[in-house]
């Protein structure tokens, strides 16, 4: 079980408390002073996957004290209150494949929950984990005033035990679904002294954006550099599908037959800036357009963004060879991010 403090994540951070009771979540404060720099903590990447290619930075922590939100580099990728970095898998599929959970540093263990389902809040309601909303997890205390919470991990996953101490890498869990969330993530919390640190920009002040420092050693900073419109999924399908359906990977193991009844070419993103405009076109073997989007500026900032477009079977059937697709973001007429993909009609048996 979870002992010590544990805070709960995603709320407004509020006051600095002292110890609480055994399990009872508080609330931390938000603090970007430089008063600690010289007892600073390196940092390792707390996820055993390739940033960028099968995960991703989905939320900063939020440097707003008002009701609005920014992250540390005064863009859009984050929440209010959110107290953490979200990493973010692409799929179910990938989060079922088992992506390790890993220790930023040398510590003890003084915290361990198991036990939580995989289940998204959209099905069972935030209100079915109040009091549990970082799921399973793990915390870790440091030298010098340091602590790390691991947040959302896979049900049955938990590798240690508290009074355990673990070293930099080494396996905690695996990323899951547990808690409250809607995606498979790890969130990762980073503490010193009791008071919410940003580990991408730790001596922020109030009003800057961007950072020259970071927590991150050199080869993770690289690595998780801030980036905004990523690429999350890509593909086909013969309808159109939901968002549950692209989490659970409804996008990844599609096979285009003569039998299929439609071709929908579909795109999820992260990250999209209010002003851009998603734009997807799909076009048949002899390159001619089958069907492409026209969709109006994006009025605000989008978390996630799906993008379809397709074509029901052609009453003649679907003529032989590949069928490309082209997404692109525009944005004042220029294309800042642009993807191609395709897929072969699979021949008659």
């Amino acid at each position: 079980m979870l002992t010590d403090h544990y805070p709960q994540q995603g709320r407004r951070i509020g006051k600095r408390t002292p110890n609480p009771p055994i399990l009872i979540f508080v609330i931390f404060l938000l603090n970007f002073s430089a008063g600690w720099a010289d007892e600073s903590l390196t940092l390792s990447l707390p996820i055993g996957c390739e940033v960028g290619k099968n995960c991703f930075v989905q939320n900063y922590v939020d440097h707003d004290p008002s009701s609005g939100y920014r992250d540390f580099s005064c863009g859009t990728l984050t929440y209010d209150g959110h107290d953490g970095t979200d990493f973010r898998l692409p799929s179910m599929t990938v989060m079922r494949a088992g992506v390790a959970v890993l220790a930023v540093a040398d510590g003890e263990v003084t915290g361990v929950r198991d036990g939580e389902k995989d289940i998204s809040i959209r099905v069972i309601s935030k209100a079915a984990v109040a009091g549990r909303e970082c799921g399973n997890g793990v915390l870790l205390r440091h030298p010098d005033g340091w602590e790390t919470q691991y947040c959302h991990l896979a049900n049955g996953s938990v590798s240690i035990s508290k009074g355990q101490h673990v070293k930099r890498g080494q396996v905690l869990g695996k990323v899951g679904l547990s808690g409250a969330t809607e995606f498979p993530h790890l969130h990762l919390s980073v503490w010193h002294n009791r008071k919410i640190v940003d580990p991408f920009s730790p001596n922020a002040q109030s009003g800057q954006c961007g950072s020259e420092q970071s927590l991150w050693d050199d080869v993770t900073a690289k690595v998780v550099a801030y980036r905004t419109r990523i690429l999350l999924n890509l593909g086909f399908a013969d309808r159109i599908l939901s968002m549950d359906d692209v989490e659970n990977g409804s996008l990844e193991n599609f096979a285009f037959t003569a039998d299929s009844p439609a071709l929908v070419a579909q795109v999820r993103m992260i990250g999209l800036e209010g002003g851009d405009i998603p734009k997807l076109v799909l076009r048949d073997p002899n390159g001619s357009i089958l069907v492409q989007s026209n969709l109006k500026p994006l009025d605000r900032p989008k978390a996630q963004f799906l993008t379809q477009i397709g074509r029901k079977r052609p009453v003649t059937g679907w003529p032989q060879g590949r069928y490309e697709a082209r997404y692109s973001v525009l944005r004042e007429g220029e294309s800042v991010f642009e993807e191609r993909f395709g897929i072969t009609l699979q021949p008659s048996l």
